[in-house]
């Protein structure tokens, strides 16, 4: 337990900056070990030193010295900053803790049943996070993983661009461009029923951020969102995309709407639901779960477990999601090196005011552009008064609320989505002219 508070303890970048060898599954085992090792040096130092306390400590110091060591020569930069808070304490600990519980004649039923109980949710814990650990069969093609045709019918095509990120994303049918963003924890597949829906009538594009999908990061890459938006601009670039209409939800509207409020020239109307484009502070229920799951305790259960994403999407969507549809949305995040991308992001939401600030500055230049607002009322993150603010942002707004929905909206109520979705691109959508910022659902 020591082990693993100093280990999230240690300051680094939440999710992204903490290195896989020191999770959970590997950290406890090998604190039991070295425990139980130091014990029994103990006893037999009893008999054997006449200073038992300062050679154990001695010995265990030494350990910490060689695992540090070998880490410095072994591991990536940074490891033995990250691991030294752990391994000194761990060593400090058992110097100081197992002569004392050696000392003492007998324990209490009560303190045998305390440690039992300890040890086994221990056990537990690391048969759950390696349990979380199981691979994922490779895709064709050098896929890093598989995507059942049968879940999401679409080709995958990848694109390096200028800055070095290799980009995956989905291109499908013709006519108007339609530019779907992602949120958390999620990535293109998100998007798979209303492709399917739409690509008939229009082109349907959509691309997994770097860090997230099937998506590369340059080195040196921040995984920001300023960054994820600078990346969809230099995307659209490349593939002369033009006159588009942006999709967005949760983070795709920070990323899109960032992209719009600089190049409003290349965005023709917008779409968008579960989202926001304004700071948030920590007291607001948003920036409460910004602190929460972007803190310490988000990290652990998210890098450990692949939790905070499993959990997410469960308790994102109305309905139940099938197996196989909840397995293909994580796979992504399988990966021990990739996981922690969605403990990163919900830090972001207070952490990057500053960007955020830049966002709301540029929605000004969006007032011209008609907007479809699917807003699901079931989503506790984005309440009513996130909706009222999009309604004043675009006066030619076209608002549908969704009671049946959560989170993950096109998840519950996909039909009705892409229903909505096709009238609004329409020659003629029904869109309320509402300079009062009035709700106009219909």
């Amino acid at each position: 337990m020591l082990a693993t508070l100093a280990t999230h303890a240690a300051p680094h970048v939440r999710g992204i900056g903490f290195f896989p060898v020191l999770r959970y599954a590997v950290v406890t085992p090998a604190c039991v070990l070295v425990a139980v090792a130091a014990a029994f040096l103990y006893r037999a130092l009893l008999g054997r030193s006449s200073r038992p306390r300062a050679t154990l400590a001695a010995a265990l110091v030494g350990l910490a010295s060689v695992v540090l060591v070998v880490m410095a020569a072994e591991g990536p930069p940074g490891l033995v900053a990250a691991a030294l808070p752990a391994v000194l304490g761990v060593a400090v600990a058992l110097a100081l803790l197992i002569p004392r519980f050696a000392a003492r004649p007998r324990r209490s039923r009560v303190g045998t049943a305390v440690l039992i109980v300890f040890g086994a949710l221990e056990l537990l814990g690391v048969a759950l996070a390696l349990s979380s650990e199981r691979g994922v069969p490779r895709g064709a093609g050098g896929l890093a993983f598989d995507i059942p045709r049968e879940l999401f019918d679409a080709d995958s095509r990848f694109i390096t661009l200028p800055s070095g990120a290799r980009v995956h994303y989905v291109d499908e049918g013709e006519g108007e461009t339609l530019l779907f963003l992602h949120g958390n924890p999620a990535w293109s597949f998100q998007w798979r029923e209303l492709i399917r829906g739409l690509r008939g009538s229009y082109r349907c594009i959509a691309l997994d951020y770097p860090g997230f999908g099937l998506s590369e990061a340059p080195a040196g890459f921040g995984f920001t969102p300023r960054e994820q938006s600078r990346v969809v601009e230099e995307f659209m670039e490349r593939l002369h995309l033009r006159d588009v209409t942006l999709v967005m939800q949760d983070w795709g509207g920070p990323v899109g709407l960032g992209l719009a409020g600089r190049h409003p020239e290349r965005v023709r109307q917008v779409i968008l639901g579960s989202t926001w484009a304004w700071p948030t502070n920590t007291r607001e229920p948003r920036g409460i779960f910004s602190v929460i799951a972007g803190g310490p305790v988000g990290e652990f259960v998210q890098v450990n477990f692949n939790g905070f994403a499993a959990f997410g999407l469960q308790n994102g969507v109305v309905r139940e999601l099938p197996p196989d549809v909840l397995d293909t949305y994580l796979r992504p995040f399988h990966s021990l090196d990739r996981r922690g991308i969605a403990a990163f992001y919900p830090g972001r939401i207070t952490g990057d005011a500053e960007y955020f600030a830049e966002v709301e500055a540029g929605l000004p230049r969006l007032a011209d552009k008609k907007a479809l607002l699917l807003w699901a009322l079931q989503d506790q993150g984005f309440p009513r008064a996130d909706l009222e603010r999009f309604q004043r942002t675009f006066p030619r707004h076209r608002t549908v609320e969704l009671p049946e929905a959560n989170h993950f909206f096109f998840e519950d109520t996909s039909a009705q989505v892409v229903s909505e979705i096709r009238a609004f691109m329409s020659p003629t959508p029904s869109v309320h002219h509402d300079p009062g910022g009035a709700t106009a659902t219909q």
